[in-house]
């Protein structure tokens, strides 16, 4: 039993140091290097048409009143965290409820704390953004003992997940995985030579990585994939490195993908020193950092697959109202995505690098018209 617990605690340090290190890299410094062999992205997919159609719940209904929500949102830091919080945060008070936004500190010792004392007394729900529930050891027994509704947000569901989650929203990680492998199959004339930086710590991540090989080893056969594994750990010192010395090693890649926009500075960092701007091309996914719309802006980054923030945490209010309300939710929300090259940034938000990307229909009045009731 006491090796058991030692064992415990030496995962959630391992999975807090990890979280952090991401979280570093999002706060890091912009970047505006990269490959300005980016900068001619001609290559047009259906992954990078508008998302102009309502995606959500069609049902109206009046939402209970005088509702207590702690919204957990894994640290304060970095982008895509803090937005979808904020954004839960305000379609929670147009709820008309009290909303009480919590600072996990990027450590599941502090999320299984804050779930508990939350549980304790007696919060009429929560929602959690990207603090992983597998990680906050007897927390979520108390959830799941006290029937608490609970929305994950930004982590699909897996097998062997704790018990206690209600309802999921995510983007769909294997389908952002075949859109990338297809612009890069088309981007790249059937030729790409590709590395993929994979984090195993993160399971969304490896699946949209594996997805990439797979698709390209079965549409693209003149592609050459090489992967590297980069060290959650030390990935503010060792990302950089890894990128420089793999394309020294690698003079045909001419393609490199960032696992996650938070990390990407790093590889614009690594291209950078290996003198590869000209000919490399970065491409990176999920959180629409201002440097990442910065480079996408000046040609130096070839492509983004970006997820809705604002509106993750908004449909996330809508989905845990429900739950509160007594209906049956789908287990799994997959929220869309839009790929951005040179070819459409011109259409992209003018307040993106600041708000992100968000969808082109408009969400907000859809879930007020979905809550009046009527």
């Amino acid at each position: 039993m006491a090796g058991s617990v030692r064992m415990r605690r030496r995962q959630l340090a391992g999975a807090a140091i990890v979280a952090l290190a991401l979280a570093m890299a999002a706060c890091s410094s912009s970047s505006d290097a990269g490959g300005t062999g980016s900068s001619s992205g001609g290559a047009t997919t259906d992954a990078m048409k508008p998302v102009d159609t309502f995606v959500g719940p069609t049902e109206a209904f009046a939402p209970a009143a005088k509702k207590r929500v702690m919204i957990l949102v894994c640290g304060n830091f970095g982008y895509g965290c803090v937005r979808q919080g904020a954004a839960a945060k305000e379609a929670v008070l147009k709820l008309g409820w009290t909303p009480e936004v919590v600072d996990g500190r990027l450590d599941p010792t502090v999320w299984n704390r804050v779930v508990k004392q939350a549980v304790d007394s007696g919060v009429d729900g929560i929602i959690d953004v990207a603090s992983d529930p597998n990680l906050m050891g007897d927390a979520m027994a108390a959830v799941k003992a006290k029937n608490v509704p609970f929305v994950m947000l930004a982590q699909t569901p897996k097998d062997g997940d704790v018990e206690g989650v209600t309802s999921w929203i995510s983007p769909d990680a294997a389908k952002g995985g075949r859109d990338m492998a297809e612009w890069i199959t088309k981007d790249s004339g059937g030729k790409a030579h590709v590395l993929l930086l994979d984090l195993p710590d993160y399971a969304d991540i490896m699946v949209r990585n594996d997805t990439i090989a797979k698709q390209l080893a079965k549409d693209c056969k003149d592609c050459v994939v090489r992967r590297s594994t980069v060290s959650s750990q030390t990935v503010g010192t060792s990302l950089a490195p890894l990128v420089t010395s793999q394309l020294q090693q690698h003079a045909d890649v001419d393609y490199v993908w960032s696992p996650d926009d938070s990390v990407a500075d790093f590889v614009a960092q690594g291209i950078q020193q290996a003198n590869r701007t000209a000919d490399v091309k970065l491409m990176a996914t999920s959180g629409t950092t201002p440097s990442s719309v910065g480079r996408l802006k000046a040609g130096t980054q070839a492509a983004d697959l970006l997820t809705p923030d604002n509106y993750v945490g908004w449909l996330g209010a809508d989905t845990l109202a429900r739950i509160i309300d007594g209906q049956e939710v789908q287990k799994l929300w997959i929220v869309p995505q839009r790929l951005f090259t040179a070819a459409n940034i011109d259409e992209a938000p003018k307040d993106m690098q600041k708000n992100g990307w968000n969808t082109e229909f408009s969400y907000k009045p859809e879930f007020e018209k979905l809550w009046s009731g009527k």
